[in-house]
């Protein structure tokens, strides 16, 4: 069976968090960790995201609300094309901070 640390890749870096991968039901919790552990204020590059099921959008949605409640925020950076269109269906593309 494939674990969840070989679907997604969560790298560390001067600019924030960097994900690879998929975000799923498996992966989530280790990206909802990784930003907790980053906080309060969290850039997401998520250029590397070639899937992210509900389960990754609703770790995305909680995220930003969390940090906002505790005066951080959440920056959605680079979204692939998938996460951008997954964002834009789901209207939650006004909502979160995404940049280009």
């Amino acid at each position: 069976m494939t674990q969840p640390e070989d679907l997604l890749t969560i790298e560390t870096s001067d600019h924030g968090l960097r994900a690879v991968g998929e975000i799923d039901a498996h992966t989530a919790p280790t990206l909802a960790a990784a930003i907790d552990a980053a906080a309060p204020t969290v850039r997401l590059d998520l250029s590397g995201v070639e899937f992210v099921d509900s389960s990754g959008l609703r770790v995305l949605i909680d995220a930003h609300q969390r940090l906002q409640e505790a005066g951080g925020s959440l920056t959605l950076a680079t979204p692939s094309a998938a996460v951008r269109r997954l964002l834009e269906i789901s209207g939650v593309d006004d909502y979160l901070v995404v940049e280009a």
